[in-house]
């Protein structure tokens, strides 16, 4: 009798260490399903996180761009306005000369 005592024996060690295998696949099995949904909720925060963050790039873009053409255009028109002086000033600098010498042209020394 003891070997058939020895091949239960050895039938139960099976099926308790087949058992004890399957609830520990089961384990791993529920843990990869918790990080799988895990990963996926991170996912799907990254994705709107990223739309929010393109929406307000393309805002802040938007501004700086109608803030650009703002600043050039009122640099233009103080370059325009300082130009204008200057062909003012140096007109007025040439009337000057002119009446100074009495209004005559300048004579070159191979005259």
């Amino acid at each position: 009798m003891s070997r058939v005592d020895d091949f239960k024996s050895l039938a139960r060690d099976i099926t308790a260490s087949f058992d004890e295998r399957m609830a520990v696949l089961a384990s791993i099995k529920k843990d990869v399903h918790e990080m799988t949904d895990d990963v996926h909720r991170m996912l799907d925060d990254l994705h709107r996180e990223r739309v929010e963050m393109a929406a307000q790039l393309r805002q802040d873009l938007s501004k700086a761009r109608t803030n650009q053409k703002k600043e050039t255009t009122h640099l233009l028109n103080g370059f325009k306005k300082e130009h204008n002086g200057a062909i003012a000033t140096w007109g007025h600098l040439g009337a000057t000369m002119r009446a100074k010498r009495g209004g005559a042209a300048r004579k070159s020394p191979q005259q």
